[in-house]
């Protein structure tokens, strides 16, 4: 038994790796560690004091879908009953029921970052522009040298003038992007995030700039138009049926009324008449009345049906948290970016001591071969 133990214990030593000795070889060469750490240390003040400062606004809301409010509305439905209007909550839900969790695909879209750059920001100086022209203002202040030599060496080969020869005819019902919207799409898509939380079902809409304002601005943009955008795509469907439906009732509405002089005419033209070919005209004029009377009554309830599902099924997006303009920069955070270096540069050194012996071992072999 002792000496099953006693192998045990040679095994687990040979396999262990002996620390002492690699800590004497860093403390050995722990000039050269302090070496890089202090340069390690010197580019990450630079890197740290010459990143761009970022503020940071968000803002969180919660969409109120047609299920939250099922029980109000089958209520209703059951008092618009009692005015022979019926109210199917349930289809209406399915067909205009749009998972929370597409919110995010529908800002992930070019379309949507397009129609967006379309709308004005203002500046503490009182200044008015658009976020495209905010965004080819950034682009012509920073140097981009990739897209520098890109263009006086590839660029100066492609025939960019053949795109602005394509008829515009040809582009109509397309999302035709140029390459130049498509550059500040790009830009634009990482100014903003929207994210989802799946367990308490809230939406956050962020955005960053380098402006604290612009940030702010740039949420409520983002909010307003992804809510809008909802409630576009909700409420498109019951938005048709509600014109085709007064459309019809006006219609019908019309016919109506003619009918309704025509028979009161026919009375009045045959006041002292009662045979029996009166009485049979009569009594068709008084059915096709009764008959246009109910298909008007049933187009009147379509149609204030619609109307009902149309403000049923339009979202409500209780707000929880109003965004406001930051005060403190998001971004860079400086003694994370130091120390990371400095981590870095500790890593380095420690590797470049424990792999230098080795390396000049090969290379004098291959010398020597």
């Amino acid at each position: 038994m002792k000496e099953n133990q006693t192998d045990l214990y040679s095994n687990m030593e040979e396999d262990s790796i002996d620390i002492i000795p690699l800590l004497k070889t860093v403390w050995t060469d722990r000039k050269l560690v302090l070496k890089v750490v202090c340069i390690s240390f010197v580019i990450g003040c630079i890197v740290a004091l010459t990143s761009p400062v970022v503020y940071e606004s968000q803002t969180t809301f919660v969409p109120q879908t047609s299920e939250q409010n099922s029980t109000n509305y089958k209520n209703l439905g059951s008092i618009a009953s009692l005015a022979g209007i019926n109210l199917d909550t349930e289809a209406s839900s399915l067909d205009s029921y749009i998972s929370p969790l597409l919110y995010s695909k529908i800002a992930e879209s070019e379309e949507f970052s397009i129609n967006l750059m379309k709308e004005e920001l203002i500046s503490l100086n009182g200044d008015r522009f658009s976020i495209k022209d905010y965004m080819l203002a950034a682009d012509q202040k920073s140097f981009n040298i990739i897209g520098f030599i890109k263009k006086y060496t590839i660029g100066l080969f492609t025939f960019s003038k053949t795109k602005e020869a394509v008829n515009s005819q040809l582009l109509e019902g397309y999302n035709f992007i140029s390459e130049e919207d498509y550059g500040l799409v790009k830009g634009f898509k990482g100014k903003f995030s929207i994210e989802i939380n799946k367990k308490e079902a809230y939406i956050q809409v962020i955005a960053n700039d380098k402006d604290a304002f612009i940030s702010t601005q740039l949420v409520k943009l983002v909010t307003k138009n992804l809510q809008s955008r909802i409630i576009s795509l909700r409420t498109n469907k019951i938005k048709e049926q509600l014109v085709y439906s007064k459309e019809q009732y006006k219609q019908k509405q019309d016919e109506f009324e003619i009918l309704q002089n025509n028979v009161a005419a026919f009375k009045d033209s045959n006041k002292n008449i009662s045979t029996a070919v009166f009485l049979s005209e009569l009594e068709k004029l008084e059915a096709e009345y009764e008959l246009q009377q109910n298909i008007l009554m049933a187009l009147a309830s379509e149609y204030n049906s619609n109307k009902i599902k149309l403000n049923k099924d339009t979202p409500i997006f209780s707000v929880l948290d109003e965004v406001s303009v930051p005060n403190q920069r998001s971004k860079p955070k400086r003694k994370q970016i130091v120390l990371i270096y400095m981590f870095i540069g500790v890593i380095i050194s420690i590797g470049y001591i424990f792999v230098k012996d080795p390396f000049k071992e090969i290379i004098q072999k291959i010398k020597e071969n």
